[in-house]
């Protein structure tokens, strides 16, 4: 059973990711190198593949936060939420990038945040087993689609 509480923070997390900036307490990792000096192709080129990767860190924060409201082991639940913690940093990196190259978030982060919550609920009912097992395949798929968008980058990014 769900109880208030935790439906109160998970409504105050969704909110914080759809409304407000997220916040890193990490340094943003190559934020020491040199920019590299951009074409205009570059910049929407990057900017573009940024805005698809902002997304899934707002589709994580949704998944992790319908598994961990709803998984059956408090330890479990536990560590989901841990995890949504950490994804924020990665929230924010992807945020900061997009400004950096000019462009803007996607208009349906709402729309991917609430079909992930469900699917992260839905995942989680089936067990702990299906839901980490469901966990995993994402971090791989989520592996390499990020790894397709490096081959698309320009060498010199």
């Amino acid at each position: 059973m769900i109880n208030i509480d935790k439906l109160i923070i998970g409504f105050d997390s969704a909110l914080r990711t759809l409304l407000t900036s997220a916040q890193t307490m990490r340094p943003v990792p190559g934020s020491e190198l040199p920019e590299a000096d951009l074409t205009d192709t570059e910049k929407q080129l990057s900017s573009a593949l940024m805005r698809v990767n902002h997304v899934g860190e707002v589709c994580a924060q949704a998944l992790y936060q319908g598994q961990g409201l709803t998984a059956r082991n408090e330890a479990v639940q536990q560590t989901l939420m841990q995890a949504a913690r950490e994804e924020t940093e990665h929230l924010a990196w992807t945020e900061r990038r997009i400004a950096e190259l000019g462009g803007r978030k996607s208009l349906l982060n709402p729309l991917w945040y609430g079909g992930s919550l469900a699917i992260g609920i839905l995942a989680a009912r089936f067990g702990d087993g299906v839901n980490l097992g469901f966990l995993a395949e994402t971090e791989r798929q989520v592996e390499s689609h990020l790894k397709s968008h490096l081959d698309r980058l320009p060498p010199r990014i």
